[in-house]
């Protein structure tokens, strides 16, 4: 029996369902199995999508991976959702196993969960007011109490702050079924356990938000209610309509999404593993498609495999390597641009393959040139899984201009965590240098002498190789992406910005010193852009990923942010989107048809069709030359190009400045500066 209490929201009239899942509608079977790893970093993987009325909200480690299930009692009676992993007090200090469900939209409700911890050790509940799996309520018990707590965000590294609201000794067997009941109207809080136990507590923190269940330890949960005033659920659809019919008008507002190209590529195809070029200097793009050998363990050791160079109509122009369609998979970069190395007009393709570095000719795939890649480095620890070959197998390759010529004419080549190295258009070696490098760097003139510096990881480098400054010793995880521009218009010199993984992001002057730092989670591929006309300068949104995926955020030119929602559970490349040819920009979550592309705002403002398009992956880019960007999308078996139904337009559009085509990475900072053509 539910202990009495006082309804928060008293009226005449009974509350009414607005949801409901005994869970007897799913299917029987592993809710999460198949959402591993980085493979979603920036691939849609289905699995991390809506299962019933349910999402994964988080992820970490192999044992999380496979925690969701649906099972019978005694294995054919009623079914249930059961959390089968067992949290260490570390992992349980930042992340938790989580289902979602509801509306962010949704205000003040009473949420009505049974379920039955089978452990005394750690946290087991419900969730209410969810914004994000950062930012949430918890209600449930935790050893022999029951206790409501507040996560918000954090102060340091991983760390979420957690804030007791209440907590009060209780009584509870290990396996027996509970029901919690939590009501919420306003800032007001009441919780209570079928086992007597009542909590009460008033904070605004979060005022809406969705409904979940949580548990670091194994549990059952077998039925979720949750019910609305009549009131209050009127206030909340009036909230979604009105949400609703702003994105619809926004939707139709823009030029809609038509097929300009279909390709095949069944054989060869990969994942997000394609670089665009001029080969023949004819002033139009080729693709290359480069398939991956993983070596191990794991997505170590991981090299080029087969390379295909194709014809924006399909056409083949060559392939070298053996194609190997089970090589479509891919969880991090491999050493591979498409770049005019030579300045003849004709792009080369430059790679790494058995343990070599190779410049080969873009119209052929003949080898033009080509050196031994370097002797890998000494482990900086015991068992480091890295560079088990004896030269390095290359990790990712990066253009600048080193030696003050006027064209990025040399490279970086690294490995994967530890050693940068330069060479010049002959691949002769100028020099080598050691940080924690991260994923990708970014290159800029920052002293005007004509020579590019270079950023990588929380280190910046003179065209010399000289370390001017680094934050190694300061920062713990490694950068997932970095990038160097003015973000406001009366900022006098450029600013160094870092997605910096666990560490959240952060933002240095040129000599280091740290302007701002914010523990937001596990934050990577941003992407610098005018999102917003009505903001000065330069907005960035970001996304995380491991142990809380899916979280975007929006600061604007003075590093606040102004805005965060987390409309998936998986992370995106986040690429700027110049579909309209105005000076706003949008961004591109994924190519499911249920995501697709959306604003400044934080809004959906363009939908992918419903035509059986590839939803792998995707990247954007002008390739039918009226300066607004065509959506490229595919799988391991074909590729389509997405133009806009009013393609070509002519007169003044915008044509912003992007990372160059052969500086490209699943890993880059996307930086788009404002321009017109």
């Amino acid at each position: 029996m539910l202990a009495a209490s006082t309804p928060l929201l008293k009226s005449a009239s009974a509350p009414e369902t607005v949801f409901h899942d005994d869970f007897s509608a799913l299917k029987v079977e592993m809710l999460s199995a198949g959402v591993v790893g980085a493979e979603a970093e920036y691939h849609y993987v289905p699995k991390t999508g809506r299962q019933g009325n349910w999402e994964i909200s988080c992820f970490r480690s192999e044992a999380s991976q496979r925690a969701w299930r649906v099972l019978r009692e005694g294995g054919f009676g009623r079914k249930f959702v059961y959390q089968a992993s067992t949290s260490t007090k570390e992992e349980s200090s930042y992340t938790h196993p989580m289902l979602i469900a509801g509306d962010p939209l949704w205000g003040d409700y009473t949420l009505t969960v049974r379920f039955a911890p089978e452990s005394r050790d750690n946290g087991s509940g419900v969730i209410f007011r969810y914004r994000n799996d950062r930012c949430l309520y918890f209600f449930g018990v935790n050893g022999s109490e029951a206790q409501l707590l507040l996560l918000n965000h954090g102060t340091g590294y991983r760390k979420s702050t957690v804030t007791t609201l209440a907590r009060q000794a209780c009584t509870w067997q290990v396996g027996e079924e509970l029901t919690a009941t939590v009501e919420v109207a306003g800032p007001k809080i009441q919780a209570r356990l079928s086992n007597g136990a009542s909590l009460a507590a008033e904070d605004a923190t979060f005022l809406q938000g969705r409904i979940g269940l949580l548990a670091d330890v194994p549990t059952r949960f077998l039925d979720v209610r949750v019910t609305m005033r009549p009131e209050a659920r009127r206030r909340t659809e009036v909230a979604i309509r009105d949400r609703e019919d702003t994105e619809a008008r926004l939707q139709a507002a823009n030029p809609q999404m038509v097929v300009w190209k279909k390709i095949p590529t069944e054989g060869f195809g990969t994942g997000r593993n394609v670089r665009f070029g001029d080969l023949d200097g004819d002033g139009r793009l080729e693709i290359v498609i480069a398939q991956v050998k993983n070596h191990g363990p794991k997505d170590r050791n991981s090299e080029v495999g087969c390379l295909t160079a194709l014809t924006l109509d399909g056409k083949r122009l060559w392939q070298s390597g053996e194609p190997d369609l089970w090589r479509d998979r891919l969880t991090s970069d491999v050493a591979f641009q498409v770049h005019d190395l030579d300045r003849d007009g004709k792009a080369e393709v430059i790679y790494c393959r058995d343990q070599e570095l190779v410049v080969a000719d873009g119209l052929t795939g003949a080898v033009k040139r080509k050196i031994p890649t370097p002797a890998s480095p000494k482990p900086t620890k015991k068992n480091d899984p890295h560079n088990k070959f004896p030269r390095i197998l290359g990790d990712s390759i990066y253009f600048l201009d080193l030696r003050g010529q006027g064209y990025p004419g040399d490279l970086i080549l690294k490995d994967r965590y530890s050693t940068l190295w330069a060479y010049n258009d002959r691949l002769e070696l100028l020099w080598t240098a050691s940080c924690n490098t991260g994923h990708f760097g970014y290159a800029a003139d920052i002293d005007g002498d004509g020579k590019d510096e270079f950023a990588i990881g929380y280190s910046l480098f003179d065209h010399d190789g000289r370390k001017l400054w680094s934050l190694d010793d300061q920062i713990k995880d490694h950068a997932d992406a970095v990038a160097i521009v003015r973000l406001h218009p009366d900022d006098p010199r450029p600013t160094l910005f870092n997605a910096a993984s666990d560490e959240g992001v952060f933002w240095t002057d040129l000599q280091g010193k740290i302007l701002r730092h914010l523990h937001l989670g596990h934050v990577q591929s941003p992407t610098l852009a005018n999102f917003r006309d009505d903001l000065p300068g330069l907005e960035t949104v970001t996304i995380n990923f491991h142990a809380n995926q899916g979280i975007v955020h929006f600061f604007d030119s003075r590093m606040k942010v102004y805005h965060d929602c987390e409309p998936s559970q998986h992370g995106s490349m986040m690429m700027p989107l110049n579909w309209t040819g105005r000076s706003e920009e949008f961004w591109v979550l994924s190519p499911n048809v249920d995501e697709g592309v959306y604003d400044g705002w934080g809004r959906r403002v363009l939908r992918f069709p419903a035509d059986g398009h590839p939803e792998m992956t995707y990247t954007v880019l002008d390739l039918t030359g009226d300066c607004r960007d065509e959506i490229v999308v595919w799988d391991a078996h074909e590729m389509w190009i997405y133009t806009q139904a009013d393609n070509p337009k002519s007169g003044k559009l915008y044509r912003p400045k992007r990372n160059p085509l052969y500086n490209q990475s699943n890993y880059q900072a996307n930086v788009s500066l404002p321009g017109w053509n």
